[in-house]
């Protein structure tokens, strides 16, 4: 399949998510994980990486607006403290 980069973008801004991981989004869009991976990772300016991982030990990263309207204040504050775009 063909990347869609609107296809990503929809599976981030997912309502029953905040963090997404890359092999999720994958499975949601038909997307090879490797896409998903190089299309987050090249666009920064869009995502939030989670300090933390999932029980998978996999990276978590979340859309930047969807993190910062579902995100508690205070997490959002101890993240732009981290330096983690909250």
């Amino acid at each position: 399949m063909s990347f869609d980069e609107e296809k990503v973008k929809k599976a981030f801004k997912n309502k029953k998510f905040i963090w997404r991981t890359v092999r999720g989004v994958s499975k949601e869009t038909g997307i090879s994980p490797n896409e998903i991976q190089t299309y987050v990772l090249s666009h920064g300016d869009q995502f939030v990486k989670s300090s933390s991982r999932n029980t998978r030990g996999e990276v978590l990263f979340a859309d930047r607006e969807v993190y910062r309207s579902k995100a508690s204040p205070v997490r959002r504050i101890m993240a732009a403290v981290k330096n983690r775009g909250g």
